[in-house]
């Protein structure tokens, strides 16, 4: 098992992200914690410090925004306050669920920006700091959406599959150097906060297909510590990826277009 001693997390002020931060300073890690707000994060912050006794570091950024986005780049390649763990939580769902040809242009091009780029600018600066030393990890969040066509959320979609595509390559290219690469695919998570995530429109569900978010942040770092490339958490979710490679697509287009199909 490997041990990080320090992490960023983006899009640390709820959900996943902030179960993700809790986790990593429970085992020890010291944590820079992003995201936009930053009264959130300043909550969070005085929470760990004080249940874990670890460093916490508050950055209000909104990683949409380039002059911001730059400031966590620069956080991440101090070489005076190395990280040892980069976790790329922060993205932005299917909401509201509409037709591409529905989305207002600017909207879906914002998902792009903070699904895609963001991860890709921010995974690019943690290579470069990580693998000339020979130790580091990049946790990326993305979605079992990456895996499967979705209906009224084309571009979260997309962009999942691009960054689950991106962090399997990665782990592929980094990994005998020292620097290892894992990507969470969950489903349908509880956030705690009377919402859900995973980009999908709301609809009435199966009490069996949620997943707790704390349980999704223990399974995806004890995923990156053991050098996992993929996680998926539960079994059932696990059942439908393996299943979706079997099937013929022109089943799972039909499937689809009926859950989450007009």
């Amino acid at each position: 098992m490997v041990t990080y001693t320090s992490a960023l997390v983006t899009g640390a002020s709820s959900g996943i992200g902030q179960s993700l931060a809790r986790r990593l300073a429970e085992q020890g890690a010291d944590v820079v914690v992003v995201a936009r707000r930053g009264d959130r994060l300043e909550s969070l912050a005085e929470e760990l410090r004080s249940h874990y006794q670890v460093s916490v570091e508050v950055l209000t950024a909104d990683l949409t925004v380039p002059e911001e986005l730059a400031a966590v780049t620069e956080r991440l390649t101090d070489p005076d306050r190395p990280i040892d763990l980069l976790v790329n939580n922060a993205g932005a769902g299917s909401r509201p669920p509409r037709p591409l040809a529905d989305q207002p242009l600017e909207y879906e091009l914002g998902k792009v920006d903070l699904n895609v780029l963001a991860p890709l600018r921010l995974t690019h600066a943690a290579l470069s700091m990580m693998i000339p030393r020979r130790h580091g990890g990049i946790l990326n969040v993305s979605s079992i959406a990456g895996f499967l066509p979705q209906p009224q959320g084309a571009t979260y979609a997309a962009t999942k599959a691009f960054l689950t595509s991106m962090t399997e390559t990665v782990y592929c290219e980094a990994r005998k150097s020292g620097v290892h690469a894992t990507v969470l695919c969950p489903g349908f998570v509880r956030r705690g906060e009377g919402g859900a995530h995973g980009g999908m429109r709301s609809v009435r569900l199966p009490e069996f297909v949620w997943l707790d978010r704390d349980e999704v942040a223990r399974e995806a770092i004890a995923a990156v510590r053991s050098g996992e490339p993929v996680c998926i958490p539960g079994r059932h979710y696990r059942a439908a990826i393996k299943l979706s490679k079997i099937l013929p697509r022109s089943v799972s287009y039909r499937a689809f277009e009926r859950l989450w199909g007009r």
